[in-house]
């Protein structure tokens, strides 16, 4: 008697074991599955302002005029970039003193946010991002009074 309780156990253990393995397969599909793809695998770009047909993808500098400009971003770091990208980075400021050309530049640490991702238009099934949010960590630009700044970038 003994030996056939051992076995019922053994039997159901068996049949709840593979329960358990077709439950698993069924909800997370075949070990061979891959996962679904994004609808774009094309990431979301920033539009270089000096050339709009560039489309840059985590930059380490980004200026928001054209080079030689009296302000830029460099020291980029991204911690993300999906739908919206957030990061950080300095901002370097001329003081244009005694000249712009003669200036030095002042440095800022900011905080950087990527977002409102559109369609980037003569760029079929692309987005570029549409604003700039920066965010000052420290101390400030002088004549700037708030903490963050945003921006309407160009397509």
């Amino acid at each position: 008697m003994r030996l056939t309780r051992a076995r019922s156990f053994m039997a159901a253990g068996v049949v709840a074991a593979t329960s358990l393995a077709t439950v698993a397969v069924l909800i997370a599909g075949p070990a061979s599955a891959k996962p679904a793809a994004p609808a774009s695998s094309r990431p979301v770009v920033l539009v270089n302002p000096c050339n709009t047909n560039q489309g840059l993808v985590k930059p380490s500098t980004y200026d928001n005029g054209c080079m030689p400009s009296q302000e830029f971003v460099s020291g980029l770091s991204w911690t993300s970039w999906t739908s919206t990208a957030f990061g950080s980075g300095t901002l370097k400021v001329n003081n244009c003193n005694p000249s712009c050309a003669m200036g030095k530049y002042i440095k800022f640490p900011i905080l950087v946010v990527l977002w409102r991702a559109q369609p980037w238009p003569h760029h079929a099934g692309r987005k570029y991002f549409s604003r700039l949010t920066w965010i000052f960590t420290g101390k400030r630009p002088s004549g700037v009074h708030t903490a963050a700044q945003t921006f309407t970038l160009p397509s």
